[in-house]
């Protein structure tokens, strides 16, 4: 039972690191006046003029294209699929709920900090107690 518990706290710790960094970036996907951009587009068009995410212009020949991107063919798809990327995107139909998406990742952000935190301290707790085990009890005359 202890080998388990072990397991799953560090396969909990090592994934938590990546949904942090998913959830934290996905909130600045979505919520980009967090990052300083003022516009929805914005990141989109930098791209689309050879600069990268941080407004550094890129290389020719690294991929980087001046024309416009192809718009996203969703009739192609399957209905399945299209509700996927609008809750993805933060709608369902016409219906905007980016706020409900935005609340989701606030949550999961403060989940797995305070899961990393707990989970940190229970290791440093098993460490003590390990090595309280193994110091020897002083002698008494």
């Amino acid at each position: 039972m202890r080998k388990m518990r072990n397991l799953h706290l560090w396969i909990g710790m090592i994934s938590s690191i990546f949904l942090l960094v998913e959830a934290v970036t996905g909130l600045l996907l979505s919520e980009q006046w967090l990052i300083g951009q003022t516009e929805r587009g914005e990141m989109h068009r930098a791209v689309q003029g050879g600069m990268n995410a941080f407004g550094a212009g890129q290389a020719s020949g690294t991929g980087a294209s001046t024309t416009p991107m192809a718009p996203r063919a969703e009739e192609g798809g399957s209905s399945l699929m299209m509700f996927v990327r609008q809750l993805h995107e933060g709608r369902i139909g016409s219906l905007d709920i980016r706020w409900a998406v935005d609340v989701a990742a606030v949550a999961m952000i403060i989940l797995t900090a305070t899961g990393i935190f707990l989970s940190i301290r229970t290791l440093a707790a098993g460490r003590r107690r390990k090595q309280k085990r193994m110091t020897p009890a002083p002698e008494t005359t």
